[in-house]
């Protein structure tokens, strides 16, 4: 057990683990041997069951990483969440501290890291990644792991600037410095030594906030020496006229250093919550896009435009039209020799990994190829091309994209359940619809099917016996109760092409009057107890409707009137213009509406009182059906004088034809 005098963290009490209850972590670095590593941890989860991490920290050497060290961290990252770890990146300034904290805060039990290649001077002081974990590790272990096949290989190169850039950021260092004594030479005679350390120390924070760590701490350096040798008593040596000074000097020296090191900090950390806000923003603008559409096409093309917008890059989304071949669904297409851009977009289809440009898996294309997973299958392949010839994505665009792409995945799945539950729904609701109208016309068919059966056994039976005016009677019936059936076969099937939305209008201008009269004319045998009355002004304007549904809806009005009003009671239509409608009432003088029932009566199958009348209750729900398809609306209410009133309007279209009446008798019509 470690000796807490040697400054070892204490063992962190935990309660013990249970079988499968095993959470590892796998330390990534920019390096080859992350993959072996990511591996190797793999197969320690699959063997224990246990959920496992791939944590990279990010710290501000990163961004002087070459690319190819960044996109061996992208690599690894993605390759361990293709094997299901949930990878992580966080950023930090210590490497050992930061996967010390996460290890502890999500309860893993064995951390996994690569075989450290540190130069012997720095095995000796201590300072690898691997001697800080075992020493603070308390209850969890670590385990170090060196490459599949790999031998005793030197150290990467640490990472930094291109030399010609470091030796640019060096020199502007010591500009400043130099430039910073010539004012401090000048403002030498006015002002004291310590208001001229502060002229040091401000462009100490300016170059930091600037530059990178190496010429900020040069800077430190480099402007107390020449503070030092310019205006410390002895002037133009190193040698101090007082120890005082030394102490100066060393709190200058200390202050800059440590300003330096905080400035390098904070434009770390304002860079990285830059990119954070970023990636949120980006991801938060595709969620309430993608949310607020319902249909596929329309949902891929808002993605292609956005995550164009977003990486300045011209997009395509393809998806499956046949087991072989994909399709541009939305986006910018391919050109016609990019033979093998489509190639690597079949790959990415079919195995389901990042693939192109800048990726390491079929790079000699332009393009990148991202897979569009949705539940554990490839759904599409993102294609993005960047505008600007032989730019590649970083890291950090990467997974932004990737976390974009699993949005749309996920997305599109969505669309596509949603239509599938629709059409359950819809299909639910036409099983009940049949069974419903099964039940509802079984009594409405059966009756007039035993009335015809009835009449037309006693017309068999009866043929020589009965007189004639009996066999009319029973023709007669026959006839009525065959009519009645029609209209009631007629109205399920109407009802049927209007709720399945296969009906077809055939809308042209039409004279309400003709459509009226139609009506009237096929109801005359049954309205001979019923006179009806007609009150249509002259000027009414021509109307753009489907004049046989509309003739149905007129027919459907007066047969509930006649269903309800005594015989001998008169019965009205009315019309007239109001605004941009027509208005059309259909009045009766029978007992009216019961109260509040006004809406009701409209719904399917239903009934003012079941029994009372013949017929299937469907007769009103067919009127606002078609009324509704016009564009139009309608409604019933009680009437102050008695009964009720039925009313519809149907909108007045633009550029009706003109209607000339009353010509004169030497004129001739067109």
């Amino acid at each position: 057990m470690p000796d807490p005098a040697l400054g070892v963290t204490p063992p962190i009490q935990q309660e013990p683990r249970t079988t499968g209850d095993e959470r590892l972590l796998v330390c990534l670095d920019p390096s080859p041997f992350s993959i072996p590593l990511i591996r190797a941890t793999k197969r320690m989860a699959d063997a224990q069951q246990a959920k496992w991490y791939a944590l990279y920290v990010e710290t501000p050497s990163h961004d002087r990483l070459s690319p190819e060290n960044q996109e061996q961290v992208a690599q690894a990252l993605y390759l361990a969440a293709k094997l299901g770890a949930q990878a992580v990146k966080v950023s930090g300034f210590r490497i050992g501290d930061e996967i010390l904290a996460f290890a502890r805060e999500n309860g893993v039990s064995k951390i996994f890291v690569g075989k450290p290649y540190a130069r012997r001077w720095r095995r000796f002081l201590g300072t690898s990644l691997v001697d800080h974990l075992i020493w603070n590790c308390g209850p969890i272990d670590v385990f170090v792991i060196s490459g599949e096949g790999e031998e005793e290989a030197p150290p990467a190169a640490a990472p930094g600037l291109k030399p010609r850039r470091l030796l640019r950021e060096y020199l502007l260092a010591a500009g400043a410095v130099i430039l910073c004594t010539g004012l401090a030479w000048i403002l030498f005679p006015y002002l004291a030594l310590r208001n001229l350390a502060m002229i040091y120390l401000l462009t100490v924070v300016i170059i930091s906030s600037l530059l990178a760590r190496g010429p900020a701490l040069f800077s430190s350096f480099f402007s107390v020496a020449v503070f030092a040798f310019f205006f410390v008593p002895k002037y133009y040596s190193f040698a101090l006229a007082d120890s005082e000074y030394a102490v100066t000097l060393a709190v200058m020296l200390l202050v800059s250093t440590l300003v330096s090191g905080l400035t390098t900090t904070i434009r770390h950390k304002a860079r990285v919550a830059r990119e954070q806000e970023r990636q949120t923003a980006a991801l938060y603008e595709m969620s309430q896009n993608l949310t607020a559409i319902n249909s596929l096409e329309e949902l891929l093309k808002v993605a292609a435009e956005q995550i164009s917008r977003i990486f300045d890059s011209r997009v395509a989304i393809l998806m499956p039209k046949t087991e072989e071949k994909l399709e541009i669904r939305a986006g910018h297409p391919f050109a016609d020799e990019d033979v093998r851009e489509g190639m690597v977009a079949k790959w990415a289809f079919k195995h389901g990994h990042l693939a192109g440009a800048g990726t390491g898996t079929l790079s000699a294309v332009k393009s990148i190829y991202l897979p569009l997973i949705a539940s554990q299958h490839v759904i599409g392949v993102l294609r993005l091309e960047p505008r600007q010839p032989g730019r590649v994505l970083d890291a950090n665009s990467l997974r932004l994209l990737e976390a974009l792409g699993s949005q749309v995945g996920l997305a599109i799945e969505h669309e596509n359940l949603s239509r599938q539950a629709q059409a359950a729904q819809l299909q639910m609701e036409a099983e009940q619809m049949r069974n419903t109208l099964l039940s509802s016309v079984s009594h409405d068919l059966r009756t007039p099917l035993t009335v015809i059966a009835g009449s037309a056994s006693s017309l068999l039976e009866g043929e020589k016996s009965l007189d004639s005016l009996t066999k009319h009677e029973l023709a007669q019936t026959i006839y009525e109760e065959a009519k009645r059936l029609d209209r009631l076969v007629h109205n399920l099937l109407e009802m049927s092409r209007l709720q399945s939305g296969e009906a077809m209008f055939n809308k042209e201008w039409y004279v309400l009057e003709e459509v009226i009269g139609c009506a009237l004319a096929q109801l005359d045998p049954q309205l001979h107890d019923h006179p009806v009355s007609i009150n249509l002004p002259t000027d009414l304007p021509l109307v753009k409707i489907d004049a046989l549904l509309l003739e149905r809806v007129v027919i459907n009005l007066l047969e509930n009137s006649l269903k309800y009003t005594p015989p001998g009671t008169r019965l009205e239509i009315s019309g007239r213009v109001e605004g941009r409608e027509l208005l059309v009432a259909v009045a009766d003088q029978g007992p009216g509406l019961p109260p509040g029932e006004e809406e009701r009566i409209f719904e399917k199958f239903y009934q003012v009182a079941p029994g009372s009348a013949r017929g299937a209750g469907l007769g009103l729900t067919i009127c606002r059906s078609i009324i509704e398809a016009h564009g139009g609306r309608i409604w019933a209410a009680n009437r102050p004088e008695g009964g009720a009133v039925f009313s519809f309007t149907i909108p007045l279209g633009e550029g009706a034809p003109l209607l000339v009446k009353n010509l004169p008798e030497n004129a001739e019509e067109t």
